[in-house]
């Protein structure tokens, strides 16, 4: 049977195979990657460490880098450092006077202050001591506190000492306080040194356990007292030391270190020493008339005042207490540096009245004053005496907060700075002396009146003065000197330094 293309009823039975069927991907809104292979996975990983490690503040660059600065830093230390502490060692030993006269160079030498005393058990537990000898010694007493008394005598000569093992921490000693009364025997046939020593106390028990020394021989030769460090609350122990010179003696360095002790001292000038130190705490110190070749009195949180005359040298120093002094500085020929004063103070005012003495004429005595104080009005006066031609004197005065005042009688002769930074200074002198012109600068003024004082600024503003005043021609400045017939007759230039920074200054030259 012959099938037709045509024949109809095939095609319906048997449909014609057109082929495979290409249907091309459409395009989705969301796509799912799959996810790769172990290889490729690790170094994806790999890649966002180092990325995150790169991140960190502070990689190892950094600390290498510190560790080598570090390095430098102690190396410089160490070269720099080291020979700078050497330097101000030595200074501080050395203590030279920044403000010495330009033609010498002159210190303020404290090395004479003798060796700290040996230990209280050398002193206590030595060769001949005396200790707790009593005159009077009572067991009862109607009164609030028992009486004990001991009395004692010393040759007057070498060193003389007063003590305690009081440390100058008033809570650890709290309840005990003492007075030291240091005057002249009234029996001036006496030949010795009277030591009598008063002793209250709240019991029996306390007295027991408080040691009162003497001892005739050693650094510590004269009157050491032993206190306990702790009482009972109830408790209270009081000592009263009188020490009585005799008029005439010679007394190389009378010392006393009393903590919690009243000082005072009213000998006259009929009787000198070789050195006198005086130490303190809490308590006021005051000095009538005392005389000695050098003196040293400290305290911390109370005043120091009195009346000196020294030779050498006289150091007032205290932390929180005023000054008060009335002074007489004394040069003589046989002087090998100038006699130096100083006062000192952190937080309390400097009052002081200087007079400069020499009992030779025919040479030029030198003096060096200085006053410091940090929140105090300093007002210092310093004159010659009558019979004491003009010298050559070293003045420097330091302040902060307070008002300083410095006059200056018309003897001196010299160069003046004077300068403040947050304030004003003020330059006085007498209506006398003639206004200098300064247009030479601050070398030498040609020309100059003998009789007639001059004054010549070589600066002058609100806050600062510089300058020079003085009779004849100014002195010239440091170099070749120019033949004496150009400087005529003249003396060792004086000079006075005051340094402020919030407060005002007011110089009178006289």
């Amino acid at each position: 049977m012959i099938i037709l293309p045509g024949d109809n009823g095939l095609d319906k039975a048997h449909p014609q195979y057109p082929g495979l069927t290409v249907r091309l991907p459409e395009a989705s809104l969301r796509s799912t990657q799959s996810l790769p292979d172990y290889d490729t996975s690790q170094k994806e990983h790999l890649v966002v460490k180092e990325q995150r490690r790169g991140r960190s503040r502070f990689d190892s660059t950094f600390w290498r880098g510190a560790l080598l600065a570090f390095v430098v830093y102690a190396v410089l230390s160490l070269a720099i450092g080291v020979p700078l502490a050497v330097i101000k060692l030595k200074e501080q030993k050395a203590k030279k006077f920044k403000s010495a006269p330009p033609f010498s160079f002159w210190s303020a030498d404290d090395s004479h202050t003798p060796l700290p005393l040996q230990s209280l058990r050398d002193s206590v537990f030595g060769h001949n001591i005396r200790c707790n000898v009593w005159d009077i010694a009572e067991d009862a007493s109607s009164h609030p506190f028992l009486l004990a008394t001991s009395r004692y005598r010393l040759p007057a000569q070498g060193i003389v000492t007063v003590r305690s093992n009081i440390s100058y921490d008033a809570d650890v000693f709290s309840g005990i306080n003492g007075s030291l009364s240091v005057t002249l025997n009234e029996d001036k046939k006496e030949k010795d040194i009277m030591f009598i020593v008063n002793l209250l106390s709240s019991r029996s028990k306390l007295r027991n356990e408080t040691n009162v020394c003497f001892t005739d021989t050693g650094p510590n030769r004269g009157l050491t007292i032993y206190t306990p460090k702790e009482l009972e609350p109830d408790d209270s122990l009081s000592l009263a030391v009188q020490v009585q010179l005799p008029t005439t003696a010679t007394i190389e360095t009378f010392l006393t270190y009393l903590p919690l002790f009243t000082q005072h001292w009213d000998i006259g000038r009929g009787l000198s020493f070789g050195q006198l130190i005086i130490e303190g705490t809490n308590n006021p110190i005051s000095c009538g008339n005392l005389t000695a070749s050098q003196i040293s009195v400290k305290n911390v949180l109370a005043p120091i005042n009195g009346a000196f005359n020294v030779t050498n040298s006289l150091s007032l120093d205290t932390v929180r207490g005023p000054i008060l002094a009335d002074v007489i500085l004394t040069q003589t020929p046989s002087a090998i540096q100038p006699s130096f004063l100083s006062l000192d103070t952190g937080y309390s005012p400097i009052e002081a009245k200087v007079t400069l003495s020499s009992p030779t004429s025919g040479f030029t005595p030198c003096f060096v004053t200085q006053a410091k104080t940090f929140n105090g009005a300093i007002q210092l006066d310093i004159s010659h005496d009558q019979h004491t031609p003009s010298s050559s004197l070293s003045v420097q005065v330091q302040n902060a907060l307070a008002e300083s005042n410095v006059r200056l009688d018309s003897k001196f002769q010299g160069m003046f700075n004077v300068q403040t930074k947050l304030d004003q200074v003020t330059v006085r002198h007498s209506a006398s002396v003639i206004n200098g012109s300064s247009a030479a600068g601050p070398g030498r003024q040609p020309g100059g009146d003998p009789s007639k004082r001059t004054i010549i600024y070589d600066q002058l503003s609100p806050g600062k003065a510089q300058g020079w005043i003085g009779r004849g021609p100014r002195a010239p400045p440091p170099g070749p000197s120019p033949p004496d017939e150009l400087l005529g007759p003249r003396t060792k230039e004086s000079q006075v330094e005051i340094i402020s920074t919030l407060s005002p200054i007011v110089l009178d030259l006289g």
